[in-house]
């Protein structure tokens, strides 16, 4: 009868208890979870690890006596071999030439002549600007010019364009000069080898290029402005001359057709 009254009395109590414990126990598992993780991990670390210094001892065995001083790294000069006859093979360096015997005078000119630059292929030339003629080449006839309200010779040709248009390099080069003339305005030249020079003035900057800048064929080095004093009466242009060996030569002649209006 007392143990009945006892349970009934704290029947109560009874799942609050068995809550708690389950609550113990589940806690207790994550713990010993956690502690068993830990515990592999460090294993597998420590295994890693003997293994890594295993392989380096290994690697460390098997590198040759010969890179014991640190790997250095030696470059030699080119050489170039050359062959008289009757003579035997000698080398020369080439970063320092040394002065040629009168014996070697013969090899020496074959030499030179076999690295001859060619000369520059002006029919290969692309427009500079994209554009109509607006004023022709005229070397002995005369033609009109507004500005100068005179009858006179034109030693190039004027392209009409837009103002700021692109002005490109009809060809590979070396700029020559850069100026800006009290007549022709902003100017640019650009010698191509050969006696070969192309100028280009009215422009609207120098400062895209600079003396001695090596260009290539296409190549932008300014744009078309009004800077030109005895042009200033013309729409806006590039005026432009081609020049072999002193003379003033038709760029039209040279110039592709399908790029430039007539």
């Amino acid at each position: 009868m007392k143990f009945y009254e006892f349970f009934s009395k704290r029947k109560i109590f009874i799942p609050v208890v068995i809550i708690i414990i389950a609550m113990l126990a589940t806690v207790g598992a994550w713990q010993y979870r956690i502690y068993l993780d830990k515990k592999y991990a460090g294993m597998d670390f420590e295994r890693d690890f003997e293994e890594f210094e295993d392989l380096d001892e290994i690697a460390e065995e098997e590198e040759p006596d010969s890179l014991e001083g640190g790997i250095s790294i030696v470059e030699e000069e080119p050489s170039v071999e050359t062959e008289e006859p009757g003579d035997d093979v000698t080398e020369v360096n080439i970063s320092e030439p040394s002065q040629p015997k009168l014996s070697e005078t013969k090899t020496e000119e074959k030499a030179i002549t076999a690295v001859k630059m060619q000369e520059p292929k002006i029919e290969t030339m692309l427009a500079p600007v994209f554009g109509t003629i607006s004023l022709d080449f005229s070397d002995t006839e005369l033609i009109y010019s507004k500005t100068l309200d005179m009858w006179t010779t034109h030693e190039g040709i004027d392209i009409k364009a837009e103002e700021g248009a692109q002005v490109r390099a009809v060809m590979d080069g070396v700029i020559s000069e850069i100026t800006n003339d009290p007549q022709w305005g902003m100017t640019i030249a650009i010698d191509h080898g050969g006696g070969v020079t192309t100028i280009y003035s009215n422009l609207s900057t120098l400062d895209m290029v600079t003396l001695g800048q090596q260009v290539k064929k296409g190549d932008v080095i300014s744009g078309v402005g009004r800077t030109a004093i005895v042009e200033i009466a013309e729409e806006p242009h590039l005026h432009f001359e081609i020049m072999k060996d002193g003379k003033n030569l038709d760029p039209k002649i040279y110039l592709p057709k399908q790029s430039l209006k007539r």
